[in-house]
């Protein structure tokens, strides 16, 4: 597969874990950040008008998540490219879908670990700025992490030495780290912590539906171009 084609699967594939995900969040996380704007309508002291409406939210989630989803399509398809071009040939079907859960894992879950998710009602708008900061940069070192492991990985066992359990200890060593020097997230929850364990367990469990659909269809539609005929 060129490598122009390959962007191009990669970025259709992107964009139904795109909307895929969307529909999951809408079915799913969508209720609960109703019940949390609830409580805080009911526990402020001052109430106003939202800049964006509900509904609106709610429409515009499909278009964030179809930005998003085209973005780490188009990503993975060049990180794939980049480091193993011959999974882009649609030999195995696995193999994006590894690498995939492996980008996810290091974009989204580890991050989200250390700083979860929180639905409206937590967090203080003066801690935003430094609350970004910190998740922006946990993402990038995390994602430096897991690319130097799978290129030393790959380099090793091309050179007749491989060594997986040895990159795979200092990986975890290394990701463990991270997660113990990073600051903890400096806003308490105020509300009810069942709501906000439920919506950071959805909001997990949508990372996994994106990055396993992102995988898999791009793996599947590989296969596909791959087998079929050509026509000069």
């Amino acid at each position: 597969m060129s490598f122009t084609n390959l962007l191009g699967t990669a970025l259709v594939a992107g964009l139904l874990a795109a909307f895929i995900t969307a529909g999951f969040h809408s079915f799913f996380t969508e209720p609960l950040i109703d019940r949390a704007v609830a409580i805080e309508a009911e526990t402020s002291s001052h109430s106003e008008e939202p800049v964006v409406s509900r509904p609106t939210q709610k429409f515009g989630l499909f278009i964030g998540l179809s930005v998003y989803g085209v973005a780490w399509g188009i990503l993975f398809g060049v990180l794939l490219y980049a480091i193993t071009p011959k999974l882009a040939d649609g030999g195995n079907i696995l193999h994006p879908l590894l690498l995939a859960l492996i980008l996810g894992w290091s974009v989204s879950l580890f991050p989200m670990l250390k700083y979860p998710a929180n639905p409206p009602g937590v967090g203080e708008a003066a801690t935003i700025g430094y609350r970004q900061e910190l998740f922006v940069l946990l993402i990038a070192l995390s994602l430096i992490g897991s690319v130097t492991a799978f290129i030393a990985e790959n380099s090793l066992r091309r050179a007749g030495r491989p060594m997986p359990l040895l990159i795979l200890a200092a990986y975890a060593a290394y990701m463990v780290c991270l997660y113990r020097f990073f600051p903890a997230n400096p806003d308490p929850v105020k509300i009810d912590i069942e709501l906000v364990r439920r919506f950071r367990t959805v909001s997990c469990a949508g990372q996994i539906v994106f990055w396993t659909v992102l995988g898999g269809a791009f793996g599947m539609l590989a296969r596909y171009r791959s087998s079929a005929p050509s026509h000069a």
